[in-house]
């Protein structure tokens, strides 16, 4: 009796079982890049807290396509979830144009403030209910400064400076506030167009400039710390809605815990890489910051109607404290 009893206890339990998901990540980073390490060890994480029923392959260097491309997968259905820069999600959610205001964050931990408020969670509710995709993961991408063939200390000396930025609207924006001339390229030919001198430089937080050895090719890293990014984790609304409720919470909980490391290695980076960059030749320059802030100013003004279903979205993320 007991042998014939034995496969029919069986059957419940392997039918409570949920079932294995495989998951794919995508980003356009460099495997050396704080994002994509702290994105593996989110999916260790995940795996250990599923039982190995979770599991998350991470496509670094825009194997799966370049930054425009990821976003939209995700939203659309062709990737389950991708890394996105604000002004990459900008370009078709305005709301995060202001996260690309000019010295709107102080540093990276204000940047954590305003992903953890409660601001940012009515935020992601509204991009959801726009795009049906989301926002399962923020942290900080790092502070922005200039690398390129010639010393920046004021706007007036990008006068004619062939800046490479991102193929984001915001982007290109700030860059003319500042006086360059703004030149979209993919961050994954941009170490080729400055070798080439297509570009005279081109603006990035240092774990970055690190990472894509941008350092090897433009001999100028001027200190302008002219925008504080954030980068988000952008999911496929049918990828998430399909998991059940556990494992949603298993997800999203290993998610964030990538997000902090994320924002622990990119405030290391930054307190380590100037000496770096410094032992490989690089020339350090101090630009005049209050000078940069003075020309973008008007930014806040000119981008306001972009945010303001969510009221002065500007001073509050300013008064976080």
């Amino acid at each position: 009796m007991r042998k014939m009893l034995l496969p029919f206890l069986a059957i419940p339990l392997l039918a409570a079982a949920a079932p294995a998901v495989d998951l794919r990540l995508g980003h356009a980073y460099e495997p050396t890049h704080p994002w994509h390490l702290g994105m593996v060890e989110a999916a260790r994480i995940i795996k250990e807290k599923s039982d190995g029923r979770i599991n998350i392959a991470v496509f670094p260097s825009a194997t799966l396509g370049n930054e425009q491309e990821l976003m939209e997968q995700a939203i659309t259905g062709g990737l389950d979830i991708a890394e996105s820069g604000a002004g990459q999600l900008a370009n078709v959610y305005e709301v995060m144009t202001i996260t690309e205001m000019p010295y709107i964050f102080r540093d990276n931990s204000h940047i954590m403030q305003f992903v953890r408020s409660p601001k940012f969670e009515e935020i992601k509710k509204d991009f959801h209910e726009e795009h049906g995709a989301y926002i399962v993961g923020s942290s900080t991408y790092g502070i922005r400064h200039i690398i390129g063939n010639k010393p920046i200390r004021v706007p007036a000396d990008l006068a004619g400076f062939k800046l490479r930025v991102p193929d984001q609207r915001i982007t290109v924006g700030y860059a003319r506030a500042m006086g360059a001339n703004p030149t979209p390229i993919a961050l994954g030919e941009a170490y080729l167009a400055l070798q080439q001198n297509a570009v005279d430089g081109l603006e990035n937080p240092l774990p970055t400039i690190f990472s894509f050895k941008f350092h090897e090719v433009s001999k100028f890293l001027s200190l302008t710390a002219h925008v504080t990014n954030v980068v988000h984790l952008v999911m496929n609304g049918d990828s998430y809605d399909s998991l059940p409720p556990a494992d949603r919470e298993i997800l999203s909980a290993g998610l964030i815990e990538g997000c902090e490391i994320i924002f622990r290695m990119i405030n290391e980076s930054d307190a380590k890489l100037i000496d770096f960059f410094k032992e490989q030749g690089v020339n350090i320059v101090e630009a005049d910051r209050a000078a940069f802030a003075r020309a973008t100013k008007s930014m806040s003004d000119e981008y306001a109607k972009n945010w303001a279903k969510f009221g002065d979205l500007y001073d509050y993320i300013q008064n976080l404290k």
